[in-house]
């Protein structure tokens, strides 16, 4: 009888193990440290060429085969920008609203916390981004370089916080 009951236990124990390591797999590829509200955070940004805006916020939903960028961006000088992308990874999407340096993106997930993202103007590229979310999914640097609509070499180098 102390053999049953020492076995059932073990198996109980490894039934509640399993359980529990398939939960927490589950839950850790359901989600998408990509994915929140982003508000920059200009002490620690770069832009050049300047000026860096006054704010920005970034919105990320959905999944790759079904992503929703929303951004809202207080230039430095001029009106609010506001412009938004959805659809899946690897197509080009089209840039909804004002955004001067792009009509399309594309982007493409790299690993779990990076995604590089193109914009392109009729067709031609303009600025690359790399996007790497921290490893304690608070922080979201993006880096950005590549050529503006006024044809001004980019490097910029932007944090945020969720």
């Amino acid at each position: 009888m102390k053999y049953e009951n020492s076995q059932s236990r073990s198996l109980t124990l490894l039934v509640g193990l399993v359980m529990a390591f398939v939960s927490v797999t589950a839950s850790a590829q359901g989600s998408d440290p990509m994915v929140g509200t982003w508000k920059l955070d200009l002490a620690h940004s770069t832009y050049s060429p300047g000026p860096a805006p006054k704010s920005q916020t970034i919105v990320i939903a959905g999944t790759d085969q079904a992503r929703k960028l929303t951004v809202d961006l207080t230039p430095a000088t001029g009106d609010p920008v506001h412009w938004e992308v959805s659809g899946a990874a690897g197509t080009d999407l089209k840039v909804v609203g004002k955004n001067p340096n792009a009509d399309t993106y594309v982007f493409t997930r790299v690993n779990a916390t990076t995604l590089e993202a193109q914009y392109k103007l009729a067709g031609k590229p303009t600025i690359k981004q790399t996007a790497v979310v921290s490893a304690d999914g608070k922080m979201l640097t993006v880096t950005g370089t590549g050529t503006d609509s006024q044809g001004r070499t980019v490097h910029n180098v932007a944090m945020y916080d969720k």
